[in-house]
């Protein structure tokens, strides 16, 4: 029999169990829902906190559509944008964005043309910041003025000359070849082809080839150029190269060659009062001479020689201009024989061209005449006349570290001469840069010969913003025919692996001939026998009056465009697979 007291105190238990559960139970529910409401905070959040971090990563990619958006409508992007930085925390919707751009080969967005570039565009939303980046290189180019040999912008001009290429020339106008006219090159032109004998083809284009900005296609040369100005180049007429040549005071500066005397005298006279009287001549070898200044004389130049002689005999006779240098020894140069009539004036002239090697010691013009009798001399003259009056020429050595005219030297070889409306020649010379022509006269030429190179090697030989005329020598030419070392140390020829020394001579020879891209942006004219490598433009009209014009197509203007001429032909395409994302 189970007791009363036994039956309560089990009772009890139970209650007290049951109490525990529903108090237990309570909790679960009570942790249950706060719970719940903590993760309905978490979500929450989380759903702001990825919608920040989607509008990041659209603001980053916004910011490469803008820096290709750049790139496509500015020509002149490179310069213009240049390097790190393009656009600093933008405002855009609720967050922001920027832009920036490497060059992953140098480091210098506005150098190097067909260098890549590496954007990178940064997001930036609430506390979300999403970066990534993008390579683009420089796509294919198609209808560039850079893809053919010679180009212009209006009418090509073909008359009573060779013009020959391996490459297409092209106008953006019309192709004439008139008279004589032989043309062996592909031809291209927008509107048409006229003439005959043309040995290769010839098409119309549906659409006209990009030219470069005429307002911008030098700028970058202006900026980066040092200035000589047409003033210290050489000019003509030169100085009169005899001293005391009308005697009206004296015999200075002339001396006996020879056993004879000198005297002033006033019984004969070309011009003036007195002349110089040549008497007790022992042979016909004693003569009248005078000692040259050295630095008056340069090889290769040439000279006009000029003396009145008043015989008192009937003579032969003739000018002598004695050279001594120390590699080509003595040396004689005379004017042509002349035969001269007793008791009158006659003259003994020509044109002499000397040319040595080595130092120059003495020079000493003269008179060679077949008698000993007395002669009288007066008006007598010794010029240069390499060029003609009026100009003023560029000759001798011009490279990155060798500017003979003043203003000092370009590291990168650009000049600018401001002609001014002169007639400045470019005459036997070495180039080793790239030469600005502002403002040239009508008469300027580019004549030589000589040898050009750019000293970068995809920049422009030439650049100049006024209608100029090309005509150069065919044949070659060495140090002898300009007077000057063209290879020193620091100039080897070629720029690039070539050779050098410290002396000039006749075995250091040159071809004739322009290596580099030229640019008008006005006309070009050629004449003589010019031969160029590499691209010849014009903005306007191309004419062609030379024996011959040889062209040789040089492909780095195309695929490396130099400063200035990428305008319209460098287009940047995104390569595949460089999207990604980016961390600092």
């Amino acid at each position: 029999m189970v007791s009363c007291r036994h039956r309560s105190t089990a009772k009890q238990m139970r209650r007290g169990g049951i109490s525990a559960i529903v108090l237990f139970s309570s909790l679960i529910v009570a942790s249950i829902g706060l719970a719940s409401l903590q993760l309905m905070r978490l979500q929450g959040r989380s759903a702001e906190e990825s919608a920040d971090f989607i509008a990041a990563r659209v603001h980053a990619r916004t910011a490469l559509e803008i820096g290709m958006l750049k790139i496509r409508n500015d020509s002149f992007w490179r310069t213009h944008l240049g390097n790190g930085d393009w656009v600093s925390d933008q405002a855009i919707g609720n967050g922001s964005f920027s832009l920036s751009a490497i060059d992953p080969i140098d480091n210098d967005v506005t150098i190097g043309d067909n260098h890549p570039i590496i954007l990178t565009g940064t997001g930036r939303q609430a506390d979300a910041l999403f970066r990534t980046s993008v390579r683009l290189e420089v796509g294919p180019r198609t209808g560039s003025c850079l893809e053919v040999s010679m180009i212009s912008g209006d009418d090509l001009e073909i008359f009573d000359a060779t013009l020959t290429s391996d490459q297409t020339v092209c106008a953006n106008d019309d192709v004439d070849a008139g008279g004589s006219s032989i043309v062996n090159a592909n031809v291209e032109a927008y509107e048409s082809v006229n003439g005959s004998t043309y040995t290769k083809s010839t098409q119309r284009r549906s659409t006209q080839r990009d030219m470069p900005d005429p307002l911008h296609a030098m700028d970058y040369y202006l900026a980066q150029g040092t200035t000589i100005h047409y003033s210290a180049l050489r000019t003509w007429p030169q100085p009169q190269i005899l001293k005391n040549t009308t005697f009206e005071t004296d015999t200075q500066h002339w001396y006996a060659n020879g056993n004879c005397t000198l005297q002033r005298s006033g019984a004969q006279d070309k011009n003036g009062n007195y002349s110089l009287r040549v008497t007790a001549r022992s042979d016909s070898a004693a003569v009248a001479a005078q000692n040259l200044s050295l630095d008056s004389l340069r090889s290769g130049d040439a000279y006009q020689v000029s003396l009145h002689v008043f015989p008192t005999a009937n003579a032969q006779a003739q000018a002598v201009v004695t050279l001594e240098s120390s590699d080509s020894g003595t040396q004689t140069f005379t004017t042509p024989l002349t035969a001269l009539e007793i008791n009158k004036w006659g003259r003994l002239v020509g044109t002499i061209t000397p040319v040595w090697s080595g130092t120059l010691t003495q020079a000493t013009v003269s008179v060679a005449i077949n008698n000993a009798n007395d002669y009288y001399m007066d008006s007598v003259s010794l010029d240069n006349t390499t060029y003609p009056s009026g100009s003023y020429v560029l000759d001798g050595l011009l490279s990155p570290a060798h500017n003979p005219f003043g203003g000092g030297t370009n590291a990168k070889g650009i000049y600018i001469i401001d002609c001014a409306g002169k007639d400045v020649q470019v005459g036997r010379s070495r180039i080793v840069g790239t030469l600005v022509f502002l403002n040239p006269g009508g008469d300027a030429i580019v004549k030589g010969p000589l040898v050009w190179e750019p000293a970068v090697l995809n920049y422009p030989a030439l650049l100049t913003n006024d209608t100029l005329r090309i005509g150069l020598a065919s044949a070659g030419f060495n140090e002898s025919d300009v007077g000057t070392n063209l290879n020193p140390p620091e100039t080897p020829y070629p720029m690039n692996g070539g050779t050098s020394n410290s002396t000039f001579s006749n075995t250091d020879s040159y071809p004739s001939k322009i290596a580099g891209l030229v640019y008008s942006s006005k006309d070009l004219k050629f004449s003589a026998t010019s031969n160029i490598t590499g691209v010849v433009i014009a903005q306007e009209d191309i004419k062609v009056e030379a024996t011959s014009l040889n062209l040789s197509y040089n492909s780095i203007y195309v695929n490396d465009p130099p400063p200035g001429f990428d305008a319209d032909t460098v287009t940047m395409k995104v390569i595949p697979g460089t999207w990604q994302r980016t961390v600092n």
